[in-house]
């Protein structure tokens, strides 16, 4: 069997010995894996690359990833300090690991951030360090949702636009410019770690330049976040069929 063949390229009898096999180690959480597998994708993606890589863990340490980045990683503590947040006991058990292998890491040590997120919104943010944002940040009429939460878990964010992105509607951007391991972040992400990033190491990411983010409004006006200028941090939007000098494209490394 060629290497371009997938399981679905196995007999039904091969496929199905080799899921009885799996069955059978699993024991008691055979259910609960296999409805994680069904109902969760990112579980799946996980559980399928520690197979693809014959049962070795691809994570590496946080004391590691922090070798590999480093003023490219944020901490835990960092999150704890700036944002004035705690972290459950099982909140940190579910942020030990670092989800991306030290390939990956040593890949994006130069063009992306490492940082934990924290289950907070950007009008949370804003409430914390208003002086951070520039003053009309609230009064648009983008109607984008302010509340939209984080998600607790590690991201890889990059901390400049892809690659010639700019003078390129949206869906060039993402047909053209992404790579197959990369996705367009939310607003609230490339928010929380654009403020995250100054407060500890007093550097303004996306200083010149605004990024598209995956979030739009109703009317079609799409999110961009950039020019973090001495006014603070500009979140106006834009159309996805406008291509400007000054708009290129986010994006993080897929989880």
């Amino acid at each position: 069997m060629s290497n371009k063949e997938t399981g679905f390229d196995v007999s039904l009898g091969k496929a199905t010995s080799a899921f009885s096999k799996l069955l059978c180690e699993l024991g008691t959480n055979g259910k609960r894996v296999i409805e994680n597998l069904d109902r969760d994708p990112v579980y799946a993606r996980r559980i399928a690359r520690f197979m693809q890589n014959n049962g070795h863990s691809l994570y590496v340490s946080q004391m590691r990833a922090r070798e590999i980045m480093g003023n490219n990683f944020l901490a835990i503590e960092d999150v704890i300090k700036h944002f004035g947040v705690s972290f459950t006991d099982d909140e940190m058990a579910a942020l030990r690991d670092i989800p991306f292998s030290e390939a990956e890491l040593l890949e994006c040590k130069d063009t992306h951030v490492l940082f934990p997120g924290y289950p907070i919104s950007q009008q949370e943010i804003y409430n914390r360090v208003p002086n951070l944002f520039f003053k009309k940040y609230w009064y648009n009429c983008r109607n984008l949702d302010s509340k939209k939460k984080v998600e607790l878990r590690w991201y890889l964010i990059r901390k400049d636009i892809v690659e010639c992105s700019k003078n390129r509607t949206y869906q060039e951007q993402t047909e053209e410019r992404l790579t197959v391991n990369e996705e367009v972040p939310r607003e609230c992400e490339l928010i929380y770690m654009i403020i995250l990033y100054f407060m500890v190491y007093q550097v303004r990411l996306f200083e010149n330049v605004f990024a598209r983010c995956a979030d739009s409004s109703y009317s079609g006006v799409r999110a961009i976040v950039g020019y973090f200028g001495s006014e603070g941090l500009h979140i106006p939007g834009c159309a996805d069929d406008r291509s400007e000098e000054h708009v290129g494209l986010a994006a993080s490394w897929k989880f």
